[in-house]
This record gives structure tokens, C-alpha cells and sequence, in this order.
């Protein structure tokens, strides 16, 4: 399973592989580099770091893993797929897009209205999930390309959004 995790404010893709009893999480944190996680069931784990292995502390909260390791403790926190999805797709350009086909639930804004990177702008609901699509950056609202109840496939333009050197 492949899931984004954040970590001091990081984004990094990591695998899971294993079974219960004994998880691994591969980060990948670079070209060349690759940190592994290896988790035993009372909360003991060892990270391994190329040669090093250093042992470890873990406690999980909800989608929050905290790490005791090196005299420090490190907080990570999972993100969620569908979240996940939708910062694939949004990136920092100027259309926000569907991370899934959908319906549109509910817009929060309309053309000309300025707006400020993470603003929600739009409801949309896919697969029974409600996910709020925010703008990618700020800018200038130049299109809506869906009304309410409109219905929509993967990486659809729901929200265009002035180009950078018209502001």
C-alpha cells in the first residue's frame, strides 16, 4: 500500500509491506536514499538507516504516529487518500481538479471573487465521501466549470483560477 505521510512539515511517499505482527515502511527520501521502519506490536521497532539501526519508540493515535528515536520525538502524520488525491491533482498551477470522479455538492465562490491558497471553493462528493476542494494558491476566480449536482470524471477542471502575471 503506497500512502503520502507528513513529517516536520514534508511530504513523503512511503510503502507499507508486511503483516501485522511485523510492518515495514519504506520513505522514499531521495534518489538514493531509503529509511525503513520496523515495528514490533508493544510499540519497541528499529529504524533502519542504510548501516545504522537505531532502536525506537512508537504510539499511534489516530492517523498520527509518534516516534521516540535519536533523544527526540518526531510526530508523523498519515494523510488521508482522499486528501491525498486532491493535493495531486491541485498542485500550485491555476486549475483545481477532481482526485476522483464525483458530483458537485456545494460551490463557496463565483467568478471574480479573489481568493487565498487553501480557501475552500468547492463541496464535491465521491464515493459517499465529502471532500472540499481548496485553491491551489491565491488568485482570482476566472471560471466555474460546474454547477451544483453536475457530475464529473477523474482530474476534471472544477476551477480556474487567473493566471499568476494577469494579477
Amino acid at each position: 500500500m503506497q500512502r503520502r505521510i507528513n513529517l516536520l512539515d514534508v511530504h513523503y511517499t512511503v510503502m507499507v509491506v508486511g503483516h501485522p505482527e511485523e510492518r515495514w515502511l519504506k520513505v522514499e527520501a531521495g534518489e538514493f536514499q531509503s529509511v525503513a521502519l520496523k515495528s514490533m506490536k508493544d510499540g519497541q521497532g528499529i529504524i533502519l538507516l542504510g548501516e545504522q539501526n537505531v532502536r525506537m519508540k512508537m504510539a499511534v493515535k489516530g492517523e498520527t504516529v509518534y516516534i521516540r528515536a535519536f533523544d527526540r520525538t518526531f510526530t508523523l502524520h498519515i494523510v488521508n487518500p482522499v486528501e491525498q488525491a486532491a493535493q495531486e491533482t491541485s498542485g500550485p498551477g491555476n486549475t483545481a481538479r477532481a482526485p476522483m470522479p464525483g458530483t458537485v455538492v456545494e460551490i463557496d465562490v463565483a467568478v471574480g471573487a479573489r481568493v487565498t491558497k487553501g480557501q475552500s471553493m468547492m463541496t464535491i462528493e465521491s464515493m459517499k465521501i465529502l471532500t472540499v476542494i481548496t485553491a491551489p494558491r491565491d488568485g482570482e476566480v476566472v471560471q466555474v466549470h460546474f454547477e451544483p449536482g453536475a457530475t464529473f470524471g477523474k482530474n476534471a477542471a472544477l476551477i480556474t483560477l487567473s493566471k499568476k502575471e494577469e494579477e
